[in-house]
């Protein structure tokens, strides 16, 4: 009896060499496996038909009866990770921070082509099923994190805590509570919680969820101050940009976050009562500040309504260019637009900019084909004066948003930089400057008396008091004088005792009693020597890092570097950007893994 010839189509799978009749083949070019017989190859001949024609195959040989030993093919199996292995808690934390970083659903670990993947890159590694991924290694990380807070938390002199409510993009609702704080003399940003909220939340509400977590970090007293979002839809796009649907979804979400707060648009924290409870978290509470980056949009926002309809027609034709180079360039070409949010109008701005600066590349196709006109002299002319316009507005936003920065300090003198300003005249868009200069005054002159903004400012030794003068400055450095006075009797701030100097022996009394009125010599005070010799010294450079100068000068100014460390923590922007898209996930998971991915830098 003749053997059967083994079919070609084995040449194209993996078969394992276990001797049994069923069994499962895995494809040489896609991650497929099947299970099949080893008397028959319909199931995988069909797969090289279906997925894979473009590839040689000799349907003869799979009828024929002649029997041949069938070809197996030992696949060597990698030794898998044990789960105390380094390689394997390493991994995990990985896994563990691109799922709460991204925000993917948990789901993804068990993946058929997730699996599959993991096998061709790092077939050693043992994936978690969903229940160990939720229940064990999401909790060992947000464990390990809450620790290093904690401990951050010990070290930390003062922190600033800013307190928000926001409607994300899917219509869910969020309250977040974060905490800025100076370590080593770093700023660094945390995030203490962030959950879902449902339905009308109240003063109290609010006030209760800021005091459970003040509890469990044991930080009452470090509280230096609290920022609140005073804004409601204060975002807004170019006029010509945005359409008017996207506006009126706009205007939708900020009624969903008026709701939330309980219809007050005095801000997140303005129904609480600092009278209704004898806790020390409630007095921090209820004396809280609004966000100076808020204020901010609100005045790009309301000045943004009195644009002219010229101005709007140009940047309508801007905007079309600009969505022209997006779908025509190479993606080469368009790596030099910052890719942000498109309906930011400082992003709608850089855009605008890098229309303007290469109009005859990305305008120059659009009249060829029609799409649009190029921009004349005049229109480029409007376009300039406009652009320069928002300049300062534009350049305090990229400020107060970047990293390692102290905004506390240049909040004053970015509202008298913009007040400066628009103090030029506009030749094409006076109504704009109008009411952009109405705006500062309405939601940004109120910073220029708050007391814990001004501090910040005269403590920051790029600026100290260069920027004031007359009785403001007296006042200030008067200011100055009783918080170093103060350090001196305060147990937080004192260091070793000095060593008591030697005392002159006490003046004989004057033969004469006209004498008795000749001007005795004059001694200051430790800390009022600390200020005139501080205030007195030049300023650093405005590119310098001012708690630099701090870390390297603590030792001389013993008094001033501890409270520079208490003012200097308080940020200008209330909470980072979070964009939670967790529909998929539950209210536990949603806040174990937003606590992981904002705080993933501690480890």
């Amino acid at each position: 009896m003749s053997k059967r010839r083994a079919s070609v189509v084995f040449d194209h799978f993996y078969i394992p060499d276990n001797g049994e009749e069923v069994c499962k083949a895995r494809c040489k070019y896609c991650p497929l496996e099947m299970s099949f017989n080893r008397k028959a190859t319909s199931n995988l001949l069909n797969h090289m038909k279906r997925k894979h024609a473009s590839i040689p195959l000799d349907p003869i040989s799979s009828l024929t009866n002649q029997c041949s030993p069938l070809p197996t093919f030992s696949v060597p199996q990698p030794k898998k990770w044990h789960s105390s292995d380094p390689s394997q808690v390493q991994a995990d934390r990985a896994l563990v921070n691109l799922i709460a970083g991204e925000q993917l659903p948990v789901s993804l670990v068990e993946s058929p082509l997730f699996l599959a993947f993991m096998r061709e890159t790092q077939p050693s590694y043992n994936v978690p099923s969903r229940a160990h991924f939720v229940n064990t290694l999401v909790c060992q990380q947000y464990n390990l994190l809450h620790g290093q807070l904690e401990a951050l938390v010990r070290a930390a002199q003062s922190i600033c805590l800013t307190v928000d409510i926001w409607s994300g993009e899917q219509g869910g609702t969020y309250m977040a509570v974060t905490g800025h704080l100076i370590v080593d003399y770093t700023v660094r940003s945390v995030l203490f919680s962030c959950k879902r909220v449902r339905g009308r939340q109240t003063g109290e509400e609010i006030l209760g969820y800021c005091e459970s977590i003040l509890a469990i970090y044991n930080m009452p007293s470090k509280i230096a101050i609290v920022v609140s979002d005073n804004t409601l839809g204060s975002s807004a796009g170019l006029p010509g940009f945005q359409p008017r649907v996207e506006l009126r979804q706009e205007v939708g979400r900020a009624q969903v976050k008026l709701e939330a707060v309980g219809g007050c648009e005095g801000g997140v924290l303005s129904e609480v009562d600092g009278g209704t409870s004898t806790s020390c978290a409630a007095q921090y509470i209820s004396q809280h500040e609004p966000s100076f980056a808020h204020a901010l949009q609100l005045v790009v926002r309301d000045g943004l309504l009195a644009t002219s309809q010229a101005t709007i027609d140009i940047l309508t034709k801007v905007s079309a260019a600009a969505a022209h180079a997006w779908d025509s360039t190479p993606a080469s070409a368009t790596d030099r637009l910052e890719e942000q949010p498109k309906d930011s109008w400082n992003s709608q701005l850089k855009l605008a900019k890098s229309v303007l600066a290469d109009q005859e590349e990305k305008l120059g196709p659009l009249e060829a084909t029609g799409n649009c006109d190029g921009l004349s002299g005049l229109e480029r002319a409007v376009l300039e004066d406009f652009l320069n316009i928002m300049r300062p507005f534009e350049e305090i936003t990229d400020r107060i948003q970047g990293e390692r920065v102290v905004p506390a300090s240049l909040v004053i003198p970015s509202i008298r930089g913009i007040r400066k300003h628009l103090s030029s005249p506009s030749e094409h868009n006076h109504k704009l400057v109008v009411s952009l200069t109405i705006a500062t005054e309405k939601w940004l002159s109120c910073y220029e008396d708050k007391t814990s903004y001004l501090r910040a400012t005269v403590l920051d030794p790029r600026l100290k008091l260069r920027w004031c003068e007359g009785d403001r400055l007296s006042r200030l450095k008067e200011d100055l004088l009783s918080l170093t006075s103060a350090a001196d009797t305060d147990p937080r701030h004192q260091g070793p005792a000095p060593a008591p100097e030697p005392q002159p022996p006490p003046k004989k009394k004057c033969l004469f009693p006209f004498f008795e009125d000749e001007p005795q010599d004059y001694t200051p005070s430790p800390h009022a020597e600390e200020v005139e010799t501080y205030l007195q010294e030049p300023c650093i450079p405005y590119h310098q890092d001012p708690l630099m100068f701090w870390r390297g000068n603590q030792q001389r100014f013993p008094r001033l570097a501890p409270l520079a460390l208490h003012y200097l923590c308080i940020p200008a922007s209330p909470v980072p950007s979070l964009h939670p898209d967790s529909s998929r996930l539950s209210d536990v998971d949603f806040e174990n893994l937003m606590f992981i991915k904002l705080n993933s830098g501690l480890l």
